[in-house]
């Protein structure tokens, strides 16, 4: 019987602390907004972005693979722009100006 309770306790631990430690990653700031200026601003604005970030069910997923297949970007600045825009405390702070 304690062995099912512990066995089912790390079944729903162990998850939680890995999605807990990729969301608490740090983010290289000078890495997002050079990647996002340098891979985005390719083919639009960075109003563009804003406007999106501001739009709460944005699904940035979604929107970077289809505009990194478009604008021919490696999977690793795709995986920064995803990271940066997702995972970031403040997104914004990458491209928009206030």
């Amino acid at each position: 019987m304690m062995r099912k309770m512990l066995l089912s306790a790390l079944l729903v631990s162990v998850p939680l602390c890995i999605a807990s430690w990729s969301v608490g990653q740090d983010i290289d700031d000078a890495a997002c907004k050079t990647t996002i200026e340098t891979s985005c601003t390719k083919c639009h604005s960075t109003e563009r972005i804003c406007h999106e970030l501001a739009e709460s069910d944005a699904n940035w997923p979604e929107i970077v693979k289809e505009m990194g297949a478009r604008g021919k970007l490696s999977q690793e600045a795709q995986d920064t722009v995803l990271n940066c825009l997702t995972q970031a405390s403040e997104p914004g702070k990458f491209v928009c100006t206030k």
